[in-house]
C-alpha cells in the first residue's frame, strides 16, 4: 500500500519550534488538571483500573453521546480522537474503486485518507468569490453511480464558514438519500460557533464525527466519536478491531464527566479567546486591505485569507517564517493556492506580534 504523506502535518510538526509566532495550529491550549478539576469537579479515585480498555467504548461516556445527539447507543462508536473517528468511517463506507465527493478547499486527511484505501476523490469547490459556501447546486451533477460518500467539515475548515443545518445541509442530505449514498460531516468546531447550531446527525443518511480535542481542550486523552445509522456504525465497529480495538477507558470516563458537568463552561473559555481574538484579526484585515482580503468566519479560530503576492503558498509560507519568524499553514495543504490559513488559538500579545510580521511580511514581498 502507498501511505501518502500528509504535508500540513510535516510543515507544522518539523517548523513550528522555530517559529517566534505560531499562528498555524488549529487548537486551543490544552485543559490544565487545575482547570479540569475547578470545572468538571470529578475524580476517577485511587480504585479506577489503568489497564482497564472496552472494545465497545465506556458505557458512561456512550450514554452522554447518546442524550447529546438524541440517538441510540447501536449509533456511537468511539475513537481515539477524530482523525481515528473518520478513518473508521472511511473503512466501513468505502471499497477499492468507489468514488467520494470531498469539498476544496478541504482538510488535506479527509481526502488523502480515503485515497489511500483504493477511493477516487471528486472535487466539490467552495469558491471565494462565494464566501465559500455550499454550491448545492453542483452537487447532483457530481455524483455517479459509483460515488457512495460526500465529505464536509462544519465549520469548513480552513475557512471557518459554517452550512446551515436547515438551509444546506438538509438540502445535501436530501440529495444523497435520494441517491443512496451517505454524508459525512467533521463537527470538530461545532460547538465553537458564533451562532450556535444543532448537530446534523438525524438528517437522512448522515454520519457525524467529532472529538474533544479543539474546542473542549481535552485532545491528550484521544477521545473521538462516531453517530451513524446502525448499518454504518456497525461497520465502524467491526474496522476499530483492526486498528486499536480499544479507545482511552481512563479519557472516556474523564470525559464523559467533562460533558456531563461543565460541557457549557468549557465551550464558553473556547469562545472567549475566540471572539476577543476575532477582534484582534478582524480589526488586522481591515487595515491591510492592500495586501490581503478574507471571508469573514463564523466561528472557531481560523480563516483562509487571499494574499495579493504573486508566490505560491509554500514559497511564501517559507519565507515569512525565514524572514519574519511567523508560521501560518500554505493554502496548497489545503488544496487551493494562492491562500494561506491563519489560525488565532494563540495568547492577544503573541496574535498582535504575529500579525504584525505577516504584515511586514507580505508587504515586503507584495
Amino acid at each position: 500500500m502507498n501511505i501518502p504523506r500528509i504535508e500540513l502535518f510535516r510543515w507544522l510538526l518539523n517548523n513550528h519550534e522555530r517559529a517566534d509566532y505560531v499562528l498555524a495550529f488549529s487548537k486551543m491550549k490544552g485543559l490544565s488538571k487545575r482547570e479540569y478539576d475547578e470545572l468538571v469537579r470529578y475524580d476517577p479515585g485511587p480504585n479506577l483500573d489503568l489497564g482497564r480498555g472496552d472494545h465497545y467504548g465506556a458505557d458512561v461516556f456512550k450514554d452522554v453521546l447518546a442524550k447529546m445527539y438524541d440517538c441510540g447507543l447501536d449509533n456511537i462508536v468511539t475513537a481515539s480522537g477524530g482523525t481515528e473517528a473518520n478513518f473508521l468511517v472511511f473503512l466501513s463506507v468505502l471499497d477499492k474503486g468507489d468514488e467520494f465527493i470531498i469539498e476544496q478547499p478541504g482538510y488535506q486527511p479527509m481526502w488523502l485518507t480515503p485515497q489511500m484505501l483504493g477511493a477516487r476523490k471528486v472535487q466539490w469547490l467552495r469558491r471565494f468569490e462565494d464566501g465559500f459556501q455550499l454550491d448545492i447546486e453542483v452537487l447532483e451533477g457530481l455524483i455517479t453511480d459509483k460515488t457512495r460518500l460526500v465529505v464536509l467539515t462544519n465549520p469548513h475548515n480552513p475557512t471557518g464558514v459554517m452550512a446551515d443545518r436547515e438551509s444546506d445541509i438538509r438540502k445535501v442530505a436530501e440529495i444523497a438519500q435520494e441517491k443512496g449514498i451517505y454524508v459525512l460531516i467533521d463537527e470538530i468546531f461545532l460547538d465553537g460557533a458564533f451562532v450556535p447550531q444543532d448537530s446534523a446527525y438525524g438528517l437522512a443518511n448522515v454520519i457525524i464525527t467529532s472529538s474533544m480535542t479543539k474546542v473542549y481542550g481535552l485532545g491528550g486523552q484521544r477521545t473521538g466519536w462516531v453517530i451513524a445509522p446502525p448499518e454504518i456504525a456497525s461497520g465502524c465497529q467491526y474496522a476499530k478491531a483492526h486498528t486499536n480495538a480499544s479507545s482511552s477507558y481512563v479519557g472516556e470516563m474523564m470525559n464523559a464527566h467533562a460533558l456531563r458537568n461543565a460541557r457549557k463552561l468549557l465551550v464558553q473559555k473556547f469562545n472567549n479567546l475566540s471572539a476577543s481574538n476575532f477582534r484582534v484579526v478582524s480589526e488586522w484585515m481591515q487595515t491591510n486591505m492592500d495586501i490581503i482580503e478574507w471571508v469573514t468566519p463564523h466561528g472557531g479560530i481560523m480563516c483562509f485569507p487571499r494574499y495579493k503576492v504573486d508566490m505560491s503558498s509554500i514559497e511564501l509560507c517559507h519565507k515569512l517564517l525565514d524572514d519574519h519568524g511567523v508560521m501560518v499553514n500554505p493554502g496548497e495543504y489545503f488544496d487551493m493556492d494562492g491562500h494561506i490559513r491563519l489560525s488565532y488559538a494563540c495568547p492577544e500579545d503573541v496574535l498582535k506580534s504575529g500579525l504584525d510580521a505577516l504584515g511586514n511580511g507580505l508587504k515586503e514581498l507584495g
